[in-house]
């Protein structure tokens, strides 16, 4: 784990960027960074830290989503587009709105909807994002859109991203993330707030009706997450 160094910054600099009054966690290299230059920004940087310090299960996690939120906003390139492809050389996602009707796994942190992810047709992943993903969110979309193998299709050992993030959400390594109070992976085999004996769950349900965040605001903090994390 990075060790993070907390900064304040000065309001005239907050209120120029429409930031939250609160201090940034950063890396001794961001830091250093901030102090040496203090004109040029380190967005992604602050960005980065608060992902980092909102993934602990201990984290006031949602204090930090507007601050989180504002940074992607800054650094994210104006993109209107309601669908895009985020990728690198080891993983690609699409990001856009998903049903929430059909059956998806999705990423939840306590009683909160962070992301969820449905199968396209071709067997990769498909990701609509409602709060602003923390580091452990970010490596979990990352991890699950890992690049099929170029020698048979597979991924990690199944036939496609679907049938492994189906896998990795019946782990239970996602019971304890729950204990813990982290992101964790969850299957709803009917779409969101339909329990397996087809009861509802009505505080689950409610949460079909959520508004689904800016794809290239997401795109951006999972970027930020692969291209920071050490």
């Amino acid at each position: 784990m990075l060790e993070l160094v907390e900064l304040k910054f000065k309001p005239g600099f907050l209120e120029r960027f429409d930031l939250p009054d609160i201090a940034y966690p950063l890396t001794q290299e961001a830091f250093e960074a901030a102090i040496s230059n203090p004109t040029e920004p380190v967005f992604a940087e602050m960005l980065f830290g608060l992902q980092l310090r909102s993934r602990d299960g201990s984290a006031d996690w949602v204090s930090l989503e507007p601050a989180m939120d504002r940074l992607a906003q800054l650094i994210a390139p104006e993109d209107p587009r309601d669908t895009i492809i985020t990728a690198s050389e080891r993983w690609w996602l699409e990001i856009g709105p998903v049903d929430l009707d059909q059956r998806i796994i999705t990423v939840q942190r306590e009683n909160d909807l962070i992301a969820a992810i449905s199968p396209r047709e071709d067997g990769r992943l498909r990701i609509a994002c409602y709060r602003p993903l923390d580091a452990k969110s970010a490596e979990y979309l990352i991890g699950l859109g890992v690049h099929p193998s170029p020698q048979d299709g597979s991924v990690c050992m199944r036939g496609n991203n679907w049938e492994y993030a189906l896998d990795c959400s019946a782990g239970s390594g996602n019971w304890y993330a729950f204990e813990r109070g982290e992101a964790h992976l969850s299957y709803w085999e009917a779409g969101i707030g339909i329990m397996q004996d087809g009861s509802h769950d009505p505080q689950w349900f409610q949460k079909r009706n959520l508004a689904v965040r800016q794809p290239a605001k997401v795109a951006m903090e999972i970027g930020v997450v692969f291209s920071l994390q050490v």
